[in-house]
This record gives structure tokens, C-alpha cells and sequence, in this order.
């Protein structure tokens, strides 16, 4: 029964017996047996259609799913190389910075010998030019005193006006 067709059911012809059974009845249930079988055969073409659609949608999902599966690993993968590259730059940045550092550090330690020395050499010319301002002062110092002494030990001018007429 599996390979007929409603048609098939209803155009079915049966030999008439004595005894047999009634012949509107068996074509009524043919008639009946025909429409179900043509409604379930509608219901297998329908769910076979729909089988064949839910079976394309889940072959496109899969291929979405690997699709977005090599997308995560792509992703991750270049998020790695972009943290490695990250990483690496930071190092050399940081390489760089301490080398510059260690140049400025330099540097600097240079300008503060030079300062130093400058320092020192001040000093120097600042003690050479207090001896010489003492050495200075004491000269004046002398100078006042040897005049001071001239003060005390000159005659006013009359007396010498008498001196010197004296000796005449």
C-alpha cells in the first residue's frame, strides 16, 4: 500500500462475490482511505520540504559557527601578536630611556665637575684677592701710621721759620 497513490486507491476495482461486501460501502472507504492518504502524503511532502530547509539552516549555521570559530582564533591570534609587539616596544622604550638617562645622568655629572672646579678655582681667586686686599690694607694701615708719626713729630711752621733763620 505504501507505493500507491490516492488515484491508484480510488479508481481500485473489486470482483463481485455472492457474499461479498457492499459495494458503495468499500468505495465510500476507499473514497476515505484515498483523501487520507492524499492528506498524508501532502503531510510527508510539506515535512519533507521542511526537513530539507531545517537541514540546509543548520548547514549554514555549522558554516557560520566554523566561520565565527576562525574568526575567534584570528582574533586572538593577531590579540597575541599585538601584545607581543606591545610587549616588545615597551621594551625598547624602556631600553631607550635608560640610555638616554644614563647620557643625561652623564652629562650631568660632568656639568656639576665643571662646576665644581669653577667652584674651586673661585675660591682661589676669592682667597688670592683677600690677601691681596689685606696685604693692601696693611700697606695703608703703615701709611697712616708712618703719616700719623710725621703728624706728631712736624714743628709747626712758625718754629720752623726760626730754624730755618737761624741757620741763615
Amino acid at each position: 500500500m505504501y507505493g500507491m497513490t490516492p488515484l491508484e486507491i480510488q479508481k481500485q476495482v473489486f470482483s463481485k462475490t455472492l457474499k461479498g461486501y457492499s459495494v458503495d460501502e468499500v468505495r465510500g472507504y476507499l473514497h476515505l482511505v484515498a483523501e487520507e492518504l492524499e492528506r498524508l502524503l501532502r503531510d510527508v511532502d510539506r515535512l519533507s520540504r521542511e526537513n530539507t530547509r531545517i537541514f540546509e539552516e543548520i548547514a549554514e549555521n555549522s558554516e557560520r559557527e566554523r566561520i565565527l570559530k576562525d574568526t575567534l582564533l584570528s582574533a586572538q591570534k593577531v590579540s597575541e601578536e599585538v601584545r607581543a609587539n606591545a610587549r616588545k616596544e615597551a621594551e625598547l622604550i624602556v631600553k631607550d630611556a635608560e640610555l638616554i638617562s644614563e647620557r643625561v645622568i652623564g652629562h650631568a655629572m660632568g656639568r656639576v665637575g665643571d662646576l665644581e672646579r669653577s667652584i674651586q678655582e673661585l675660591k682661589i681667586e676669592r682667597k688670592a684677592a683677600r690677601n691681596k686686599l689685606q696685604a693692601t690694607l696693611a700697606t695703608f694701615q703703615q701709611l697712616v701710621m708712618l703719616d700719623a708719626e710725621e703728624e706728631a713729630n712736624e714743628l709747626p711752621i712758625t718754629q720752623l721759620y726760626r730754624k730755618t733763620s737761624e741757620s741763615v
